[in-house]
């Protein structure tokens, strides 16, 4: 496959996957973006999660990391409270809505995942994931 065919169907691909977990989650009327999504999950998933782990995990600046937190702690999704070995870092946890919203979030990606794999069978899924780490990884080592 020539690599313009590539570009253009990874384009398309993450393209249309965001676009249905954005309509999903209604995400454009909570005024969220992909790398809001993203630092949900981080959020989620990361035990005594800081900033300073969102920025590690997006390789996004501190700057814009600390304008996405301001954000979404506006929109009442994520709670901070000071860590108790260090009053200097804050730890970031999902709130009531940010847990109802993260859980919408997991449904609709569940949802865009069996959508994605129809007609496919698991050798056909795994070998996807193995060639897409494999890029994954390929970009990673030339930084």
């Amino acid at each position: 496959m020539p690599q313009q065919n590539l570009a253009s169907t990874l384009f398309t691909l993450t393209q249309s996957y965001r676009l249905i977990v954005r309509d999903a989650i209604n995400a454009t009327e909570l005024g969220l973006n992909a790398l809001h999504v993203k630092c949900l999950h981080i959020i989620a998933d990361t035990p005594h999660c800081t900033a300073n782990d969102i920025v590690n995990k997006t390789q996004r600046d501190k700057a814009q990391i600390a304008r996405l937190i301001k954000e979404l702690l506006s929109l009442a999704l994520i709670a901070k409270c000071a860590d108790e070995n260090d009053k200097r870092c804050f730890i970031l946890s999902l709130t009531n809505s940010g847990k109802t919203l993260y859980k919408t979030l997991k449904q609709a990606e569940s949802t865009v995942d069996t959508l994605l794999c129809k007609g496919l069978d698991q050798a056909q899924i795994d070998n996807f994931l193995m060639v897409a780490n494999t890029m994954i990884n390929n970009v990673n080592n030339q930084k």
